[in-house]
């Protein structure tokens, strides 16, 4: 059958995807399928990909056409963005029935997660695409994880000198927040080439001239994110939920404010994967709880907890996930 460009094809969002060697993902937006198409190329992933939406129609990309590479702003400190597909290929396949869908999702759910997990109570309970979808995000975020701590040894968790540059940009959007000299800040990330790993929020930020209080305090909950690589990193205890964590400690260790040499910071050494999973599972169950608290009292110490847990255990999860997650 002729293939036919996914900018033309009647997708009936939201989709689910089948890469070939597993791991269902989630689509729901038509533009998150194109990019994670184009990451799955970079990776010769995307030939095969199965992509089954809410009208039960099935297709299989057969193809991409490359998009021009994206400019870099001049006045952002960050490098220009990945290059995208500028068209995706498909080839529509036999029809298939949502009941038929739920049961691929739940086989490969079994094999992740306890039976009983929340995750494969709400597959199994799906009837909906829609609902489907937001069950596979469990797959996305916490199936690396639950592997992990089933005895899995041959999950790839991110690589240690990246959780520790990804800790020393944090870093520098704390103190900026706090008022250091962005000048300062500036010029020391440009000294150990960390400019262009900043996030095109991160590029944003610094090159925002009058920063607004909102900004300051959005930047000032990066602390909740930093806390966890630098306990990933053994190189701080992590002060219980609900607590905020000591300035004055990670002042004293990252570089350049604490004591610890650059190359000493950059050296650190991960913990055990396991220990990683688990506390992200942790923070998971406390988001949860959190969440329970403020639907029934959303008072600000209630919302509080929530943030910090969230922010906690996405950081982690962006460590054991690294070709799920990516730094936002």
């Amino acid at each position: 059958m002729t293939g036919v460009f996914m900018t033309r094809a009647d997708l009936t969002l939201p989709v689910l995807g089948f890469p070939q060697d597993g791991d269902v993902m989630p689509f729901e937006e038509r533009e998150l399928v194109f990019r994670k198409t184009g990451w799955l190329a970079r990776h010769d992933r995307h030939l095969g990909l199965e992509i089954v939406d809410s009208a039960e129609r099935r297709w299989v990309v057969s193809g991409l056409v490359p998009g021009e590479p994206p400019r870099k702003i001049w006045w952002r400190f960050g490098r220009a963005g990945q290059q995208a597909a500028s068209e995706i290929e498909l080839r529509e396949i036999e029809r298939e029935d949502f009941a038929v869908t739920r049961g691929r999702v739940e086989a490969e759910a079994r094999a992740i997660f306890e039976e009983g997990d929340e995750a494969l109570v709400a597959i199994r309970a799906a009837t909906t695409m829609a609902e489907l979808s937001k069950a596979c995000f469990e797959i996305t975020v916490r199936g690396q994880g639950c592997r992990i701590l089933s005895g899995d040894r041959g999950i790839p968790i991110r690589p240690a000198s990246e959780v520790a540059s990804r800790a020393l940009l944090l870093f520098a959007v704390v103190r900026l927040a706090l008022g250091v000299d962005r000048s300062k800040i500036v010029e020391w990330l440009g000294e150990q080439n960390l400019l262009g790993t900043m996030s095109p929020e991160e590029a944003e930020f610094f090159a925002t001239r009058r920063v607004t209080e909102q900004q300051r305090t959005a930047a000032g909950w990066e602390l909740e994110r930093l806390i966890a690589l630098l306990w990933a990193l053994g190189l701080v205890d992590m002060s219980p939920a609900g607590e905020e964590p000591d300035l004055s400690t990670v002042v004293e260790i990252v570089p350049p404010a604490g004591d610890m040499s650059i190359d000493r910071f950059l050296a650190a050494e991960l913990k055990p994967a396991r220990d990683i999973a688990a506390m992200a599972e942790r923070y998971r169950n406390l988001l949860r709880e959190a969440e329970e608290k403020c639907a029934r009292n959303p008072s600000e110490e209630n919302l509080n907890a929530a943030e910090i847990a969230e922010r906690r255990y996405i950081a982690m999860q962006w460590i054991v996930n690294p070709d799920r997650i990516s730094w936002m």
